[in-house]
């Protein structure tokens, strides 16, 4: 894919391309002051290994940089292919990642990457985890915002805990008073834990949790998103590189995997988040069958309060929206919004009405640089 104008030219993504890449990410994202080794062979692997390396793509997906007429790269719209279905029939969907342009070349250079992009024979192309900023231009070419699929909610375990994080990260504390107060704030939320209880109505558990496998994760998938018009496809090479690339992936804590059975050993449910002592736990994925969704999220709290998580935050799934309520969760949108472009309605109603089984593992979140 190659589209020309007068100041540059709009082409696939090479492994010559990697150290001018690197750098614009680097700068635009504020990484690193500057590139040292250890930065620039962490660049090369990750850019390599996911957007360059066959296992993510297929032969109509393809990473394109955007280069100036005197050889500079000043963009970069990252994207892998994700094979999903429509009730039974295959998809071609897209997941767009990494969409960096340079602060002097954000008119032309972006709008001939995100045209290129969207000129593509993908049925579906989606990025989940974009910001604000990127709205506008993504609907002046047609695309569109799933409200529903950019509904985040959180859970304050420890809400004074969570009080101090957040003061603390937005500098209204000083670092030594959020050291100083840190004894206190766990001691009231130890105070305050039985009347959070009662208000969020949780329960003791009736359920019992086990490690979740890649083998047990297909098999739900397969299970239980036959309910969802629209749904992902994996196989057992597939997931199992997505859930390596998540376990990865430590800047956020460690990968918590837990599936949910009866004692009569029916699957109620599942749960993947990351634990955060200090910060978010997120989310990545949350699954109840029908009957289970308060005693799975139930489980999903206890379990997060146990090992000590702050506050847990995840996205929508929109068939625990009422379950989520009872139990007292807040819900916001953004800062992430999720795009969606196709031209086939039926895929665009999927989403608007929650039909579709398409959580943060199945987004950007694997495509993350750490």
């Amino acid at each position: 894919m190659k589209l020309s104008s007068m100041s540059g030219e709009v082409r696939a993504f090479t492994k010559e391309d990697i150290p001018q890449v690197a750098n614009l990410h680097r700068r635009v994202f504020g990484t690193a002051d500057h590139a040292s080794r250890e930065l620039t062979d962490s660049y090369q692997s990750y850019f390599t290994e996911i957007f360059l390396d066959e296992a993510w793509r297929d032969d109509d997906t393809r990473s394109l940089v955007y280069e100036e007429a005197g050889g500079k790269i000043t963009g970069f719209f990252g994207a892998v292919a994700r094979q999903m279905s429509f009730n039974g029939q295959v998809v071609r969907a897209k997941i767009g990642s990494q969409a960096i342009v340079d602060a002097d070349s954000r008119g032309m250079a972006g709008l001939k990457l995100y045209s290129a992009f969207l000129d593509g024979p993908q049925d579906l192309f989606i990025g989940d985890e974009a910001n604000s900023s990127v709205r506008p231009l993504w609907e002046g070419f047609g695309g569109t915002t799933s409200l529903l699929y950019s509904m985040y909610w959180l859970y304050p375990i420890r809400p004074c805990q969570f009080a101090r994080f957040l003061l603390t990260k937005k500098k209204l504390l000083p670092a030594f008073l959020s050291r100083l107060s840190a004894p206190a704030t766990w001691m009231l939320d130890g105070l305050a834990a039985p009347i959070l209880k009662k208000l969020s109505g949780s329960s003791e558990g009736r359920l019992v949790g086990e490690d979740l496998t890649c083998e047990k994760l297909l098999r739900c998938i397969a299970e239980c998103a036959g309910t969802r018009s629209l749904r992902p496809v994996y196989d057992q090479l597939s997931l199992a590189r997505i859930l390596h690339r998540a376990e990865c992936l430590r800047r956020n804590g460690r990968l918590q995997k837990v599936l949910l059975k009866t004692e009569a050993q029916e699957t109620a449910g599942w749960y993947l988040y990351y634990l955060n002592r200090e910060g978010l736990s997120e989310v990545v994925q949350l699954y109840a069958n029908p009957g289970f969704a308060h005693a799975v999220l139930d489980h999903l709290f206890q379990h997060a309060e146990s090992q000590g998580a702050t506050v847990l935050r995840g996205r929508l799934e929109p068939s625990l929206l009422h379950a989520l309520s009872d139990r007292r969760c807040l819900f916001h949108f953004g800062p992430f919004w999720a795009l969606i472009y196709s031209r086939r309605a039926e895929l665009l109603h999927a989403l608007d009405r929650g039909d579709a089984l398409f959580s943060r593992l199945e987004g950007e979140w694997c495509l993350h640089f750490q």
